[in-house]
């Protein structure tokens, strides 16, 4: 009974192809007459002269079980190419064009396989009629198209990653002209967006139509939250029910998951919240946040590529004014900042010790001796320094500003002033500045005025209406110094409670981050840098993607102009997404809908050619057996041998080339995990490292190389970088031998645990130190330290305290030195004093990595710029330390060296 209902389920796409089954018996008798090749025998000659009888023979007939075997083949063929079907095509409802409307926005992406699949089953049971296919999102093709167009088309539609518009479907579905009433699909979201009644009543002007929609509705990740210890999250669902868990994740730039919670909806209840408590360095290694298991592009919230955080410390004289906290300076900086930078707070040394990003001072007047050094030191070296204006800095002020300023303030607006307050100018076109938004109640009552100079005009970012200087700015070294006229606060002007203060110390933060000032200044309008598709994936911007005013970017909604992405320039990337905060999903509310998945009819085609190749390939087989072709033949060992030459011989090649290369040039190198995320930022990391040597040294390396332990030469190479990950597998005993003799041979190997890339967790319990303790359980590792302050490595080319990478504040692990002789030189070390094995967890290859364009991929946290020419120092220090061992320690042979110089001289 099940087999019969399986075969009444059967169809053929293509019928009269099944009348090629008649021709099976004539091909069984033309089989059945055709001898087999005869079989091939070796013996002796004169055995076949001894028995020689002259009678004729009749060659053997083609045994039947191969025969059947053969027709059986042939049979599978023509079936297959009948297009056989498992499973009944939709019947259309009338003999006019199909005309399928496919709501294809960005709720269409799930189970968007379901909605194809159903195209291709109404294309079926269209058998060659006109078809017209109208999707809501995205051009409509003009006039009915063929069964071959509308196939093709179908293939390719795909979720668009804005809203559908069913008005405008509505509209180009009344453009038709029908002769014969058409059979009429919707094949629906299943949401509601307020037009479905206008597309409804348009289909049914044509006759009655049948609806789809999915069983399952689509979700929606609502505008994520940043607060102090991470990401406040919300997610949607169209239709109340059951109480459900969704889990929702923080992913990396290279999709990878940093973090993840379970948001869970309450029964009955549309919303549901969670949190995702994530330390800054992974905070600002996070891309964007998505739910899991739900891919479309309103599943996924990506971060301004500027909300990146800086570690900004602020320095108030009023700090401690509790009593009224909303007139502090703090209160108003640490809310416009806290979003997009870690807060300190505390003294001018105690922060820069913290090594922060952007020094704020609130009217702070001058700097303390002992610190102004400092300062200049941090402003020369890439940080940012803000200073605010207040009633301190109105009796003059240290050096540290861009312009020299005149004592006392201007009064605007007051009972003793004669001029009313100022608005804001329009921002210059080489301001970073510019393209902020002004709002028209932002009004300045009270500033600083500076001296009149040459240089003013092109140290003012921002001016009154009078044409007076708001804000200057002067780049010191690497870094800024910016001094805004007015106070932090609201007591000289509206700025600090206006949108626009949040967005001009934004652009600030950038300047932290490498981001030229000229780049900022150009930002009027955004041009789309990375997109989303349909199913939330990333994509570069299509030719048809505009940019986006900046002025209007807040306002802006997702469209076929503006779809969702990154718009800006370097570390000021705006996030442009599907949902904002009001959002909200429904269900549709139209009736009658079907599910998909119900009237699905599979294609056999494939199965069946897989299965009649397969009957053909054992038929050779068995014709070999018969002529006598057994796997013992000679030849079967020759084919294989010359197989294996062909295969092995180009690696063979491969490898003598890799060690001719590293003989003839010493090259940095890099131990291969087999995967391609890590590898590649491997060799993206030590080719922006080996640029920094060619530059700052006379080491000039080559292309760096990548090595596999179980099968590369490693002697050849002083240093090796070894990132760690989990997916790593571990090493056969033939690789840790090798790794073992590489070791005690004078080779130095840098271990990095990349902490902060693979989650959230530092030390004996993170990922990487425990993938780390897996891969070298078995090898002899010498006893480790903490790199002391005064060892080579802090001081082999660069002066470093310490080692920062991508991400900052790991300790570094390097052999424990023997105690030192009692005449105090050096303790004695095999290896020319050079530590075989060094661990850190600070991910340096990310730090340094390039792309082909020679811009860097990632971007070091919390330290920005800063922070990455630390970690090109540490870099230089340690391939330095390696090629040239301790030698900065190495005072036995000073006497001798000293007294060969001054007999070189001669007498004076």
């Amino acid at each position: 009974m099940n087999v019969m209902s399986l075969l009444s389920q059967i169809s053929f796409g293509t019928p009269l192809i099944l009348a090629a089954l008649a021709v099976l018996p004539l091909l069984w008798w033309l089989l059945r007459v055709t001898p087999p090749l005869p079989r091939r025998t070796l013996f002796p000659p004169l055995r076949l002269l001894r028995g020689l009888e002259d009678e004729e023979q009749t060659p053997a007939a083609t045994p039947w079980w191969l025969l059947l075997l053969r027709l059986l083949a042939a049979a599978l063929l023509i079936l297959a190419l009948a297009d056989p079907l498992l499973g009944r095509t939709p019947k259309l409802a009338t003999t006019g064009p199909l005309v399928l409307v496919v709501d294809n926005g960005w709720t269409a992406a799930r189970e968007w396989d379901a909605r194809q699949e159903l195209m291709i089953d109404l294309l079926r049971s269209a058998q060659g009629r006109p078809v017209a296919i109208i999707p809501t999102a995205g051009s409509v093709p003009i006039g009915l198209l063929n069964e071959g167009e509308a196939a093709r088309l179908t293939k390719e539609l795909k979720p668009m990653p804005w809203p559908g518009d069913r008005a405008a479907a509505a509209q180009a579905l009344g453009r038709f002209n029908f002769a014969v009433a058409p059979s009429l699909y919707w094949l629906s979201d299943g949401i509601e967006d307020g037009n479905s009644k206008t597309l409804s009543d348009a289909l049914h002007r044509y006759g009655n139509a049948g609806i789809f929609a999915p069983r399952q509705l689509p979700m929606g990740l609502l505008p994520v939250t940043r607060d102090a210890s991470g990401f406040a999250l919300a997610a949607m669902r169209a239709k109340a029910g059951a109480a459900l868990d969704v889990e929702t994740g923080a992913m990396g730039a290279r999709g990878e998951t940093l973090a993840a919670t379970r948001l869970h909806f309450r029964r009955g209840d549309l919303l549901a919240k969670g949190h995702i408590a994530l330390p800054m360095e992974v905070r600002n290694a996070t891309t964007r946040l998505a739910i899991s298991g739900e891919e479309s592009a309103g599943t996924v919230q990506l971060l301004d590529r500027g909300a990146a955080q800086r570690s900004a410390g602020i320095v108030s004289e009023n700090a401690s004014s509790e009593s009224q906290p909303l007139l502090t300076d703090v209160y108003y900086l640490e809310r416009a900042l806290s979003p997009y930078a870690e807060i300190s707070k505390g003294g001018i040394a105690q922060l820069l010790d913290k090594h922060v990003s952007v020094l704020v001072l609130a009217d702070v007047a001058r700097i303390a001796s002992a610190d102004l050094g400092k300062v200049k030191d941090f402003v020369s070296h890439g940080g940012v320094l803000i200073r605010f204006a207040g009633e301190r800095m109105s009796g003059g002020s240290d050096e540290l500003v861009p312009v020299k300023l005149r004592a006392g303030g201007r009064y605007l607006g007051s009972a003793m002033a004669w001029s009313a307050p100022q608005h804001l100018a329009p921002f210059d076109s080489l301001s970073p500045f510019n393209g902020l938004e002004i709002a028209s109640e932002v009004t300045v009552t009270r500033q600083i005025l500076p001296e009149p100079s040459a240089d003013l005009a092109n140290r003012t970012w921002a001016r009154l209406t009078d044409g007076t200087p708001l804000i200057t700015a002067q780049a010191i070294g690497s870094g800024w110094i910016v001094l805004i006229h007015t106070s932090a606060s609201p007591g000289w002007s509206t700025l600090p409670m206006s949108g626009l203060y949040v967005d001009m110390l934004k652009r600030l933060l950038a300047l932290s981050a490498g981001t030229p000032a000229r780049d900022l200044a150009g930002l009027t309008s955004l041009p789309p840098v990375s997109l989303l598709d349909g199913f939330g994936h990333a994509m570069s911007p299509p030719a048809d993607a505009m940019p986006v005013p900046a002025k209007e970017f807040s306002r802006v909604r997702v469209s076929p102009q503006h779809p969702p992405g990154l718009y800006g320039a370097h570390e000021v990337e705006s996030a442009l997404n599907v949902l904002h905060v009001n959002d909200r999903l429904a269900p549709l509310q139209i009736g009658g809908a079907q599910a998909y998945g119900n009237t699905h009819a599979k294609a056999l085609e494939p199965y069946l050619l897989a299965a009649a190749m397969l009957l053909l390939l054992l038929d050779a087989f068995l014709s070999l057996w018969l002529r006598g072709f057994t796997p013992g033949k000679l030849r079967w060992t020759a084919a294989a041998s010359v197989a294996f030459l062909v295969l092995a011989a180009p690696h063979a090649r491969a490898d003598e080339a890799t060690n001719m290369k590293a003989a003839l040039d010493t090259r940095l190198a890099y131990v291969k995990t087999g995967l391609d995320d890590v590898d590649s930022v491997s060799q993206a990391g030590l080719t922006g490292l080996g640029l920094v040597l060619r530059a700052r040294t006379s080491y000039e390396p080559l292309e760096p190389i990548g090595l596999d332990p179980e099968q590369d030469d490693l002697s050849l190479y002083p240093l090796l970088y070894w990132p760690i990950d989990p997916r790593e597998k571990s090493l056969s005993p033939k690789g840790l031998s090798r790794i073992g003799d590489y070791l005690r041979n004078g080779g130095t190997i840098l271990f990095d645990t990349r902490d902060f890339t693979l989650g959230a967790v530092r030390g004996e319990a993170s990922p990487g130190e425990l993938t780390l303790r897996r891969l070298t359980a078995s090898l002899d590792l010498p006893p480790l330290e903490q790199v002391p302050a005064d060892h080579v490595l802090t001081k082999t080319f660069y002066i470093l305290r310490d080692f920062p990478g991508r991400w900052t504040g790991g300790t570094l692990w390097v052999e424990a030195l023997p105690p030192a002789p009692k005449n105090g030189a050096p303790p004695a070390r095999g290896g020319d004093g050079v530590s075989p094995v060094i661990i850190g967890g600070n991910d340096w290859a990310a730090a340094w990595a390039v792309d082909a364009n020679g811009h860097f991929q990632f971007t070091p946290s919390p330290g920005g710029e800063l922070q990455r020419e630390m970690a090109f120092r540490f870099g230089v220090n340690l391939v330095m330390y390696a090629l040239t061992g301790n030698y900065k320690t190495d005072v036995v042979h000073a006497p001798a060296l000293l007294q060969r110089l001054g007999n070189d001289r001669g007498p004076q």
